[in-house]
């Protein structure tokens, strides 16, 4: 790509994988915007999902633009294997589906504009299973890597992608609610101190063994969890996928890698062209961001408990919290009353315990108050525990 005058933002995480999106920068010439961005995997023994995006300009300040009322179907070098449905937002998707692993795919896709695009044929690589996923203690915080092996020494070369999930609790727990007009004891169904924190992976991360005699990858480096992190304040798991790439998709992911790390961070700008395997039929000069893989992939989860962490491990709680008083009547010289920090339900504050009279007959004179970050868990997780937890 030329000198850019522009940044675009895209989604293209999940192209290898199709299960995360890593959000990245490409320096591009403002006649680039709108780039079409195609992320997904074709599974081989699953669904095959592919996400239509075009790039927009940060300036601009759009999220997302998904490509709607495309049509997409996937291919073998004889014809059509079976098209996706348009889930929406720019989603499309087959039913699960039993490949050949000894063919080549690819995805065809025509837009609503009426061009078309082709991925290049590629072959189905066969994932290996994970063997085994742990992690080493430091001072710092854990280490978390992935241990595999291909006996035939056909794989080589690996992407991986992982999904965090932890337990965490409030600062302080919220015994009571408002109804918008008082006060009201919460039921327990309508505690919200206790939740579960979820978080994809938004980085590269690849691992070659093409070098060494034998196809064995020990100790890849997945991820690292800091001493302080809430996340292993309770228990904390990390599901890690793993995908075998043919030697140009990593190239290609590799190249990714690179840029981003060179900068910092993956929402910088990429310095250098980032060339996938996707190309308009009919203009192959027109720039088309992604790379289409296939084949299987394999995932292992662990659990880790804070027990098992070494002692001097202290998480920090990521807000700052400090209770403070309201009270229903003539409130001390410098307190709010009730009505204005706690019953609006707009209020960026939540009732956490009620303050108690002593004389002459025990009463509620008001409630202790704090920010919702401080007491509601659900601005940040969901307390619904995930049917994997243990």
């Amino acid at each position: 790509m030329k000198q850019a005058a522009f940044y675009l933002t895209f989604f293209i995480g999940a192209i290898a994988l199709g299960s995360c999106k890593k959000s990245l920068n490409v320096e591009v010439t403002k006649q680039n915007v709108n780039v079409l961005v195609v992320e997904g995997f074709i599974n081989t023994i699953d669904s095959t999902k592919i996400t239509l995006s075009r790039t927009v300009i940060i300036a601009n300040k759009i999220a997302a633009n998904p490509e709607l009322n495309a049509q997409v179907t996937l291919e073998n070098a004889t014809g059509t294997v079976a098209t996706l449905q348009h889930l929406g937002k720019g989603v499309y998707a087959t039913q699960s589906l039993i490949l050949d692993n000894t063919k080549q795919y690819r995805v065809r896709i025509k837009t609503s504009n009426g061009k078309t695009y082709l991925s290049d044929l590629t072959n189905a690589k066969v994932t290996q299973p994970i063997d085994d996923v742990g992690y080493d203690a430091t001072n710092a915080g854990i280490s978390i890597y992935a241990n595999t092996h291909d006996a035939t020494n056909n794989s080589r070369y690996y992407l991986y992608n992982y999904e965090e999930t932890w337990e965490f609790r409030t600062k302080f727990i919220s015994a009571y609610r408002t109804n918008g007009s008082a006060i009201i004891p919460r039921t327990k169904a309508e505690y919200i101190d206790h939740c579960f924190g979820f978080q994809a992976s938004n980085n590269i991360i690849v691992n070659s063994t093409a070098a060494l005699v034998k196809d064995v990858a020990f100790k890849a480096p997945i991820a690292t969890v800091a001493s302080t992190s809430e996340k292993l304040g309770i228990k904390y798991s990390i599901l890690v996928t793993q995908i075998a790439l043919t030697k140009e998709a990593y190239a290609f992911w590799d190249n990714m890698r690179k840029n981003t790390e060179g900068l910092g961070s993956i929402f910088d700008a990429q310095p250098s062209e980032i060339s996938g395997n996707i190309h308009n039929v009919a203009d192959a000069a027109e720039p088309v961001i992604g790379y289409i893989s296939a084949g299987t992939k394999q995932s292992k989860r662990i659990f880790i408990k804070n027990a098992d962490l070494p002692s001097s491990y202290k998480f920090e709680y990521p807000y700052d919290c400090k209770l403070d008083s309201s009270y229903l009547f003539f409130p001390p010289k410098g307190k709010l009353t009730v009505a204005t920090m706690v019953v609006p339900l707009t209020s960026p504050y939540l009732a956490a315990d009620a303050i108690w009279s002593e004389e002459p007959i025990p009463a509620i004179i008001g409630y202790q108050y704090s920010g919702r970050p401080c007491l509601d868990c659900t601005i940040r997780g969901r307390v619904q525990q995930p049917s994997f937890w243990q």
